[in-house]
């Protein structure tokens, strides 16, 4: 018998044995890791109720409480106001089976195997579910280099309150993540979610989640975006169509195609971060209301990490303020963390602005970013230093026939803001004002406020040192430095 062979089979033989051990170390490590990351955050409070370590299995049972209180006092609502007269408490049910060849509920290779439930016993008096689902439950493996497999699931459930009439019912949320590379794809969707209440009601349906993220998922759902041990990718949210009615007769409005996207680049060398945020419909349908193509992207560029950061642990303190204090704490944070924003030379642009109508469409953008920037002015209302700090460049186009129907829209506010017209009828004052519309319009034109294109109109409008220009035209500011 080749005895080389038979003592490293038994060194692979005792690995495999010792190895969960140490793994089941390190499930207790990272399920401390994350109560402790949980009680960072002022409306929550984790604790554990009872931990039962074993070689090849762990069970855990958490309570984790609601502090509506904090809630209620960062919405500035007076706490005798609160529904209820302790905190809500959820009950997490946490059992994991250690690798690297797992076994209990099923048999396989990775470091862990883990289930995590909400069962959500408390809410059954409000809520009615399948009796033979939890609340909430996630299912998942992390495999043994540390990429994460899992699959989440919140039932289908309705809500009725005889009180007021009000009702909610929901189809259910499924997602799953799985690796990519050296990311983890995040894909949910959900079919239905109606309520209704007093009469009016909503409807959203086919909606989907998809987001991309690298390391800890705790601190992906916590929004660290500068903490290295995530990076959150892109977040893509989508809802088909959203229909709102009753509220008043013959008043239903109908979104579809609603898109969210969230798209995030860290750079860890400058410690900032650049996030776009995209906001677009596809139609919306209402009475008196027609619009398409409708798009909103805004980038914010050079984030300051310590800003952030601090900006984070303030927002967290302040939910424990009285609404009186806020103000005075607010100003104490901006003398001590702006500055560090600033001298990054932080940029809001919109990328991207644009919406069909049936009078036309139109297009804008802007770019504006403060520069040159070393210390903070001696009052926060000061214009005219922030003007002289302020980089900016903006166009926009419009059809003609658009063009036109939003200026008749100002001269009829125009007109009725005169007193002598308190005696004309509604359709006067339109025929006026669209009569005043193109005249107004060509004003502008050989002011040069504006430029007349193939297609409508267009204005470019540039601010830099301090001095505004308007297709070429200097345009004098009253609040410019001196």
């Amino acid at each position: 018998m080749n005895k080389p062979l038979i003592f490293g089979g038994g060194i692979t033989l005792v690995a495999l044995a010792v190895a969960p051990y140490f793994v089941g170390n390190g499930v207790e490590s990272a399920v401390n890791s994350t109560i402790d990351s949980i009680n960072e955050q002022v409306i929550y409070k984790a604790n554990v109720v009872d931990y039962d370590k074993g070689w090849f299995s762990t069970t855990a049972t958490i309570n984790v409480a609601i502090n509506i209180g904090a809630i209620m006092s960062a919405q500035q609502i007076d706490a005798d106001e609160m529904p209820m007269d302790e905190n809500p408490t959820m009950t997490v049910m946490f059992n994991a089976h250690h690798g690297p060849v797992y076994f209990g509920n099923g048999v396989g290779v990775g470091k862990v195997k883990y289930t995590l439930t909400i069962d959500g016993e408390e809410l059954r008096e409000y809520a009615v579910w399948d009796e033979s689902k939890a609340l909430y439950s996630n299912e998942g493996v992390v495999g043994l280099l540390g990429s994460l497999n899992f699959r989440d699931e919140i039932p289908s459930f309705s809500i009725t309150s005889e009180e007021d009439g009000a009702t909610v019912s929901f189809s259910g949320y499924r997602g799953e993540a799985t690796p990519q590379g050296d990311t983890t794809v995040y894909k949910a969707t959900s079919d239905l979610l109606s309520g209704e209440v007093e009469g009016a009601a909503f409807e959203m349906s086919s909606m989907s989640v998809d987001t991309i993220y690298s390391g800890d998922f705790v601190s992906a759902l916590k929004g660290e975006l500068f903490d290295s041990k995530v990076d959150v990718k892109k977040v893509d949210v989508k809802i088909a169509s959203m229909k709102i009615s009753g509220f008043e007769a013959e008043s239903d409005i109908t979104v579809d195609d609603i898109t969210f996207i969230a798209d995030t680049q860290v750079n860890k060398a400058a410690d900032t971060a650049n996030i776009y945020v995209e906001y677009a419909v596809g139609k919306v349908s209402g009475p008196d209301m027609e619009a398409s193509d409708m798009v909103l992207g805004v980038a914010v560029n050079n984030i300051d990490a310590d800003f952030m950061r601090a900006y984070q642990k303030f927002n967290n303190e302040s939910m424990l303020m009285s609404p009186e204090q806020v103000p005075e704490k607010m100003m104490a944070f901006i003398q001590e963390n702006l500055l560090s924003q600033l001298e990054a030379e932080p940029e809001i642009n919109i990328t991207k602005l644009t919406a069909t109508v049936p009078e036309g469409s139109f297009s804008a953008n802007a770019n504006t970013k403060l520069v040159g920037i070393t210390s903070l002015p001696g009052t926060m209302e000061d214009i005219g230093y922030w003007v002289s700090h302020l980089l900016a460049d903006a166009s926009i186009t419009a059809d003609k026939a658009f063009a036109e129907s939003m200026m008749s829209g100002y001269m009829m506010g125009q007109i009725m803001a005169n007193p002598q017209a308190q005696s004309m009828t509604p359709e006067e004052i339109q025929a006026a004002a669209d009569q005043q519309a193109p005249m107004m319009i060509q004003s502008f034109v050989q002011q040069g406020l504006i430029k007349a294109t193939e297609q409508g109109y267009e204005t470019k409008i540039t601010l830099k040192d301090g001095q505004a220009d308007v297709n070429g035209t200097a345009i004098p500011l009253p609040f410019a430095p001196q």
